[in-house]
C-alpha cells in the first residue's frame, strides 16, 4: 500500500494523516491493519469530537480487545461514561474503503506504455520478415502427429551425435 491508499481506506485526508502522525509521534505503516486503526481514530475525532490522543487510545483499546468490549476513559474517575464501538459495522465500512483504495488508488506503472502493434504479434513477425509457414503447418497437425514429428527429430539428433 502507499500513503494515498492508506488515506482512502481510512476515509481521511493525506494531510490529516501526516499531521496526526506527527502529533501522536506514530509512524504510518502502509498496512491494512494500520489504516484500519487510523480510520477508527479519524472516525472518533470527527464524529464524536474526541481529542486525538483519547481517540488513539480508544481505537487501540477497541481494536485489540474482544468483540463488544466497552472502552472506559481515564479522565472519568466515576467510570460513568464509556464508549461502545460496533466493530462489525466499522469493519464492513473499512473493508469497502480498503477495496476502493486498492482498486482506484493503485499507482500508475512507470515507464513508457507498451505499444500496440497493428494486426497483432503475427503481423508484426511477418513485417519483420519471419516465415510463419512452418508454424502454421505444425499447428494444423494433431497433437499425436506433432509428438511423432518431435520424436523423429530427437532420434535424428541422437543419430548425428553418435556419428
Amino acid at each position: 500500500m502507499n500513503l494515498a491508499q492508506v488515506a482512502v481506506s481510512a476515509a481521511a485526508d493525506i494531510k490529516w494523516l501526516l499531521n496526526s502522525s506527527a502529533l501522536l509521534r506514530r509512524r504510518i505503516l502502509y498496512t491494512a491493519a494500520d489504516s484500519r486503526w487510523w480510520g477508527l481514530v479519524r472516525l472518533l475525532t470527527d464524529s464524536l469530537g474526541l481529542p486525538l490522543a483519547g481517540a488513539a487510545r480508544a481505537a487501540t483499546a477497541s481494536l485489540t480487545g474482544e468483540a463488544g468490549a466497552v472502552v472506559r476513559f481515564d479522565s472519568d474517575p466515576s467510570h460513568s461514561a464509556s464508549l461502545h464501538v460496533d466493530l462489525a459495522r466499522y469493519g464492513s465500512v473499512f473493508l469497502g474503503n480498503l477495496s476502493r483504495a486498492l482498486t482506484h488508488e493503485t499507482p500508475k506503472r512507470r515507464g513508457r506504455p507498451a505499444s500496440r502493434t497493428a494486426g497483432g504479434p503475427l503481423a508484426a513477425a511477418r513485417r519483420y520478415g519471419i516465415d510463419l509457414s512452418l508454424l502454421k503447418a505444425a499447428l494444423e497437425r494433431t497433437p499425436a502427429e506433432r509428438l511423432a514429428m518431435l520424436e523423429a527429430n530427437a532420434a535424428f539428433i541422437r543419430g548425428m551425435r553418435k556419428a
